[in-house]
């Protein structure tokens, strides 16, 4: 495994990066359009996305990583502004944000600013992430607000100041990855929620055909 695996490489111009981290158990439309319209947000001129192995916080992905690597490959092959990372995926143990942003910042340009992206619910857990203090220094979040939480909430809520200079609003068509998956195990519709190419892999592999894991 290479010092910080990325594919594409970022371009060379890159000066603001947004790092969107996750199990993306599938990647679907919402990932994409909430991470481009945060990095406009912040001013970002690249997004990078990490598939998380697993998170300390959640229960491990229900689909194997080859799936879910391969699925947003698809999702993102065509966006000319995204690139992927490999380095949680091939990392054992745990995925600790700090870590992995500890080894970007070594692997990139000092003139390269990091911004983290961070649902509204995260925040709220954010005092029990490792070394929050740290991320903070090391990527400035960019939050999307989830409901029930609103700008005003939020602002009145115990989250650190520093995470609240940017925060974006979920559509009011937005549709989360447990809901998809639920939609494809009973064979309900999905047209629109998920790349095409997408969903015919997820055919392909017989994937969320039922609630049970692969």
């Amino acid at each position: 495994m290479s010092a910080f695996p990325i594919e594409p490489p970022l371009p060379a111009e890159t000066k603001r990066l947004l790092v969107v981290g996750g199990t993306f158990d599938p990647p679907h439309r919402a990932h994409l359009r909430l991470a481009m319209e945060a990095a406009d947000a912040a001013a970002c001129d690249h997004v990078l996305f990490i598939p998380a192995r697993q998170s300390p916080l959640k229960q491990a992905p229900q689909t194997p990583d080859g799936h879910r690597l391969a699925m947003l490959r698809l999702a993102l092959e065509h966006q000319p502004r995204t690139s992927i990372s490999t380095l949680e995926i091939e990392r054992t143990g745990a995925s600790y944000t700090v870590d992995t942003l500890e080894a970007l910042r070594a692997a990139l340009a000092d003139e390269v600013q990091l911004r983290l992206f961070m649902g509204s619910d995260q925040l709220r857990t954010f005092d029990r992430w490792r070394q929050p203090e740290r991320i903070v220094q090391l990527a400035r979040p960019v939050v999307v607000l989830r409901p029930p939480d609103t700008r005003e909430s939020l602002r009145a809520s115990s989250a650190p100041a520093e995470c609240l200079a940017w925060i974006v609003d979920v559509p009011l068509d937005y549709i989360s990855s447990t809901e998809v998956r639920r939609r494809l195990a009973s064979g309900e519709e999905i047209a629109g929620l998920i790349d095409p190419r997408v969903h015919e892999y997820i055919r392909t592999h017989h994937l969320y055909e039922s609630d049970a894991s692969p």
